[in-house]
């Protein structure tokens, strides 16, 4: 995560992948139309990869889910599957339980709250200009919770909120893919988070 006041962008030379080399240097040109079809080709890409992890996961950890094990627990399972499929990312990491901007707790537009968090983070924890600093954000339930996963959607919506000026220096921001999944032992759900609002995207 990364206050807005960051200028750099990386030397994209350095990067293998090519969605998210062609995302940098359009957001890095600011040529709009480029942004958008750039921002959607890496969205697509990085849905992709999520996809395959959950494939893994029920092929690999289904035992998880029918021992009752916890979210935390499968989280970071995808944490790590996520992980191999992102390590031709150059300078970006998948983190889990993440909440901080740099140093400091990480906040929402509302300062009265702060230590914002979600369960996976594919991010370059800073070290980059704030538009692409944050790739994807996870938010994770089990079939078997209570919760009904609002205030799981409401942080992504925190995490997903454009560069502007209502938003301060110092709130997460410009993250491209919000994503919350629920897991039950047959199937999951799978709903995409972005600027526009939620929009349930199938089963997995």
């Amino acid at each position: 995560m990364t206050a807005k006041t960051n200028p750099n962008f990386p030397d994209t030379s350095n990067i293998s992948n090519e969605p998210l080399k062609n995302y940098i240097e359009a957001v890095k040109g600011g040529d709009s139309p480029s942004i958008e079809r750039c921002s959607k080709q890496l969205r697509d890409y990085l849905l992709a990869k999520v996809d395959e992890s959950i494939k893994k996961f029920y092929r690999q950890d289904i035992d998880l889910l029918k021992m009752g094990m916890n979210e935390m627990t499968v989280s970071g399972r995808l944490a790590i599957y996520l992980q191999e499929l992102f390590n031709d990312f150059n300078g970006y990491y998948i983190d889990t339980e993440y909440y901080r901007l740099r140093v400091e707790p990480s906040k929402v537009r509302d300062k009265r709250k702060d230590r914002i968090r979600c369960d996976i983070l594919l991010h370059a924890r800073g070290n980059c200009n704030a538009r692409i600093d944050n790739l994807l954000a996870i938010e994770i339930k089990l079939e078997k919770s209570d919760d009904d996963g609002n205030s799981d959607l409401c942080r992504l919506a925190e995490f997903v909120i454009p560069d502007g000026t209502e938003t301060p220096e110092d709130a997460v921001h410009s993250t491209l893919v919000g994503l919350f999944l629920r897991f039950g032992e047959n199937r999951c759900d799978k709903v995409l988070v972005t600027s526009a609002g939620p929009a349930d995207i199938g089963q997995e």
